[in-house]
């Protein structure tokens, strides 16, 4: 082999040593092209993703994982620096690998101009935990920091053993239970979770004893709601038979049971049995943290026995035009009245406990009209009215809990309503120019209480029954066709108490 000296060096191969020097050029051509003028850093200059949204739809059956990806773009005509990328959670169920960093937070990772990158998301998750540790519907984001900007890409996963309905994610969308006029009984042992609209026709649909229905209802951010989705809505050939029991009740509420979210209201959108749907009956029947708890529309019945509605961004029960019979109910913490029965209708109410504190609008508001053309309303119809509470309490912290509206300025026939052996709260209600006969005329043998007489066991943590020293015990009147309370303990048979429970002496 010829050998020659170069300047010192001494050069064994010269084709070699041309493919060497070609590389070492083109290495610092390309170390030189990524100095900081070849990066752009204008905050119009951004990163595109392949997805909004990346979905892990296949519902967990075992503790496993499982990968998806996504691709990030760069548009522009000079390379993007992400300064950043993680998960928003610390604890998260996921796990990321973002142009080979392997690891749940990025930092400094190049994507070249017109270029693209994938990012691969693992999921693990075991679908038996509980599911405060463990959620029906896991949402996640990753962030992405670029140029000044904050860009997401939304992550979801199913985490539990569940009924999905429909199968895959449909949330905005709308899905349909249909069964030729059959009946359809949700009677698997598994939780049923329900994402978008769930129109339920020409169907029964029966809830047995100890059924579990979810409705997903948005994306939580920090404790808030971001968006609220999932309703429950019967068209005119359908029908709902909650048939739960003292000992197992049929619970009605959203996906996020962990802690933080069991008291938060608004959840997801509630239950709606549209127009001439039924007749429904709901019994032993716990509805949580919706906007409105149930809202029955004209022409329908409905019967609710020891039905619990709480924790409502707005009204827990509403009637329009139509029959409602309700004994043993509980309806409370809501953020519109507890009860609003509009546009007339036949309504009759057996120990019925209305809380609506904390809020600016009436326990209970009835008239019998409806607009259509608000805020104006020029353009209204009327119907009567017919509505009767026994036994019941109307309370609240305002000084009217009761709002009565008759547009026909008391022509007979349209505004019926009676109060027997009821505790409520009236001020303005009973004014000249109002009802200043309703204690004497319209509400027997009612006590009109006050804010310090002793009432309920505790307010602040949802728990109506009754205090030791409530004005509400014995002062109901004999009913007997309702022989016991929401809890199942027999009420007295000749001074039954006020309310939906029976004060039970430790």
């Amino acid at each position: 082999m010829q050998k020659r000296r170069l300047n010192g060096f001494t050069i064994t191969n010269p084709v070699r040593n041309v493919v060497g020097l070609t590389l070492l050029f083109a290495l610092i051509w390309t170390l030189s092209a990524c100095d900081r003028e070849d990066f752009t850093d204008s905050p119009n200059a951004m990163v595109e993703f392949s997805v909004d949204t990346l979905m892990f739809d296949t519902v967990f059956t075992e503790r496993g994982t499982i990968t998806r990806y996504f691709k990030v773009y760069n548009r522009n005509d000079r390379a993007i620096r992400v300064k950043n990328a993680r998960l928003e959670n610390s604890n998260s169920f996921f796990r990321f690998n973002f142009d080979g960093f392997s690891q749940d937070n990025a930092d400094e990772v190049i994507v070249w101009p017109n270029d693209s990158t994938y990012v691969f998301v693992e999921a693990t998750i075991d679908p038996d935990e509980s599911v405060s540790a463990s959620p029906f519907v896991i949402n996640e984001r990753m962030l992405f920091e670029v140029n000044g900007n904050t860009q997401d890409v939304r992550i979801k996963a199913f985490g539990q053993n569940a009924n999905y309905i429909p199968a895959k994610e449909a949330t905005g969308g709308v899905s349909l239970l249909s069964c030729s006029g059959g009946t359809v009984v949700w009677d698997d042992p598994k939780p049923y979770v329900i994402f978008g609209v769930l129109v339920i026709d020409d169907c029964t649909l029966v809830w047995p004893a100890g059924t579990r229905v979810h409705v997903h209802g948005g994306i939580a951010s920090d404790g808030e709601i971001v968006y609220n989705d999932g309703l429950i809505f019967t068209g005119p050939n359908g029908r709902i038979l909650s048939e739960g029991t003292l000992e197992n009740p049929v619970v009605v509420e959203g996906d996020r049971l962990e802690p933080g979210f069991a008291e938060i209201a608004g959840q997801w959108s509630g239950i709606r049995l549209g127009e001439t749907s039924g007749p429904h009956r709901f019994e032993h029947t716990i509805i949580r943290n919706p906007i409105i708890g149930i809202r029955s529309d004209s022409a329908t019945t409905v019967d609710l026995d020891a039905v619990t509605i709480l924790n409502t961004t707005g009204p827990g029960l509403v009637g329009i035009h139509n029959s409602i019979t309700a004994t043993n109910c509980l309806i409370a913490n809501n953020g519109g009245h507890s009860i609003q029965l509009s546009y007339g209708g036949n309504h009759n109410f057996y120990h019925n406990t209305l809380g609506n504190f904390g809020n600016q609008l009436e326990a209970l508001r009835i008239d019998n009209f409806f607009c259509y053309d608000p805020p104006d309303c020029d353009n209204i119809g009327l119907n009567p009215l017919s509505v009767n509470f026994y036994n019941s309490i109307i309370g609240g912290n305002g000084r009217d809990e009761i709002r009565i509206i008759d547009v026909t300025n008391r022509e007979p026939g349209f505004m019926n309503f009676s109060f027997e052996h009821c505790l409520v709260r009236v001020f303005d209600l009973i004014r000249e120019e109002s009802y200043p006969e309703f204690l004497e005329e319209n509400c027997i043998n009612c006590i009109n209480f006050e804010l310090f007489n002793p009432l309920f066991a505790d307010i602040q943590n949802n728990d109506y029954r009754l205090d030791s020293m409530s004005i509400a015990i014995d002062q109901g009147k004999p009913l007997p066709e309702v022989r016991q309370d929401i809890q199942g303990n027999p009420r007295d048979p000749e001074t039954p108490d006020i309310g939906c429970y029976e004060w039970i002496e430790d």
